[in-house]
């Protein structure tokens, strides 16, 4: 079946996608000086402990020498640390410490906040419906684990109990060789 959208519904979705994630992105950078993908690799780690840089990298859609730095500025700042890796002795697995779960929490504590601000101009009896219109269109963006958590590198997890991206498969951290860059997280730059 194919739906006709229309281009203005098309445009606004885009907006607000857009919109939405501008502020999240100004929310979370007034809460530490890390900014860019940094913010995004506290969360991921903080959801799957024991991530390689390796997988770490395909999720944030960055370079292996890209997300070493970033890897290396979480550690220098004692928001994590590196740690044999039980999947593969090759590699080594990443960790939040305490300062970087704390530092975790208030990040997803302002992006809540910021996304909490567009919301509360929303109906509440047009809340459930936003929120099956919004479950469906973001189950369509992944086609496996690894890019499912990439949709979902800025998600509470404790938040969402029956995540549409558990369809996937196992978020965990899986062993190095699970996790094939495909095309579409393939750095551009």
């Amino acid at each position: 079946m194919c739906i006709d959208t229309s281009e203005r519904l098309a445009n606004l979705v885009g907006a607000l996608a857009l919109g939405i994630a501008d502020r999240v992105r100004l929310a979370v950078s007034e809460q530490t000086p890390l900014g860019g993908e940094a913010l995004a690799a506290l969360v991921v780690i903080g959801h799957t402990p024991g991530l390689s840089i390796g997988q770490l990298g395909h999720v944030l859609r960055l370079s292996h020498p890209g997300t070493v730095r970033i890897v290396d500025r979480l550690e220098d700042a004692g928001f994590l640390e590196r740690s044999p890796s039980a999947h593969d002795r090759r590699t080594l697995a990443l960790h939040l410490t305490a300062e970087g779960e704390a530092e975790r929490t208030a990040i997803l504590e302002r992006r809540q906040n910021a996304i909490e601000a567009v919301m509360k101009r929303v109906p509440t009896e047009d809340l459930p419906v936003l929120e099956r219109l919004a479950e469906t269109m973001l189950s369509t963006m992944p086609h496996d684990a690894t890019t499912a958590l990439a949709v979902c590198r800025f998600c509470n997890q404790h938040q969402c109990p029956a995540c549409p991206m558990d369809k996937f498969g196992d978020l965990g951290a899986p062993s190095e060789t699970a996790v094939k860059p495909t095309a579409a997280l393939r750095p551009t730059h």
